[in-house]
């Protein structure tokens, strides 16, 4: 599989990037961000609160509800909202940013958080777990298709291989757009993740397969646009353990008239100890792969099923 020209481009919350830029003048160091993020990936950071002109140190904001609405206020006065003001700010910001592939935002801020973010009751003073940073918010609705974490989120092995894969998968996907022939890089690009699809949303591979077939010069674009958003919607999706066998059995069926009974019997059985959780999906993946480097199949040898993003990245899930 050919070496991809560049990095991908993901944003980051400054203050996870070891930037003093919270509102007590501190920073969170995330590992994953400082160290894979940085040597794999063009990091953009940003503070929104900071650019917007709140300074270091400041005072403390929230997510505040008043009835039915949601604000930003300052924590100790909440009467003084910045909800306008940085959703502003934040509109701005998000367009004058390069194209990104992903953003990996601050767990619980009430600017950058992407998830399940407090929200304090302005009556009871009760706080819910079910807000969104306003900033976070904006880059969602201006990029609904960029991939989205929290810091937080991506301590869970699965959820960081998902947002990972989303992310390669963007970025592979915005290549497209500097082929002299889009229509053959468009089928390959689909071509190229089946057995992820399959393993992920069977049912949406076959939609996009659809798709992929009714394509032609003239409705291209229209085309290419349906595939990317239900393309992504099946790249969120996180398989299970037996989807994933599924997958290899179908895989090994590329083997069928090379490997002889014994062989097969030990992939089989490493299907199973896998399906079971006693080793995780590296062991019957190097198994295949190794028959594979015998038995050379270019389809096979094309799939990001086996390297969806570089194998530094790797995590045994």
């Amino acid at each position: 599989m050919s070496n991809l020209l560049s990095k991908p481009q993901i944003g980051a919350s400054a203050c996870l990037a070891r930037q003093a830029v919270r509102f007590d003048g501190g920073y969170i160091s995330n590992a994953f961000l400082n160290n894979e993020c940085m040597a794999f990936f063009e990091v953009h950071t940003m503070c929104p609160e900071v650019e917007m002109g709140l300074g270091i140190p400041r005072p403390a904001i929230q997510l505040r509800r008043f009835d039915n609405e949601t604000r930003l206020v300052f924590s100790k006065n909440p009467e003084k909202e910045l909800t306008r003001s940085m959703r502003e700010f934040a509109v701005q910001k998000v367009r004058s940013l390069p194209q990104l592939d992903g953003f990996i935002f601050k767990k619980d801020s009430p600017s950058c958080g992407v998830f399940k973010v407090p929200v304090v009751n302005n009556k009871t003073g009760m706080r819910q777990r079910d807000g969104i940073g306003v900033f976070a918010r904006t880059f969602k609705e201006i990029y609904p298709l960029v991939p989205t974490e929290d810091e937080g989120r991506l301590n869970d092995d699965n959820l960081r291989e998902n947002f990972l894969e989303r992310v390669y998968a963007h970025y592979r996907w915005r290549q497209l757009a500097k082929s002299r022939n889009p229509l053959p890089s468009f089928r390959d690009f689909h071509r190229n993740y089946k057995l992820v699809l399959m393993a992920k949303d069977n049912n949406a591979c076959r939609q996009l397969g659809r798709l992929v077939a009714g394509v032609s010069r003239q409705n291209y674009h229209e085309v290419s646009e349906q595939y990317f958003s239900l393309f992504m919607q099946a790249m969120s999706k996180i398989p299970s353990q037996g989807h994933h066998v599924n997958v290899m059995m179908h895989i090994l069926g590329y083997l069928k008239n090379q490997l002889d009974k014994k062989d097969k019997a030990e992939l089989l059985e490493w299907f199973e100890t896998y399906r079971s959780k006693r080793v995780n999906r590296v062991a019957p993946l190097m198994l295949l792969q190794h028959h594979f480097k015998s038995h050379k199949n270019d389809y096979i040898d094309e799939q990001y099923y086996f390297s969806p993003f570089p194998g530094e990245l790797m995590l045994p899930v």
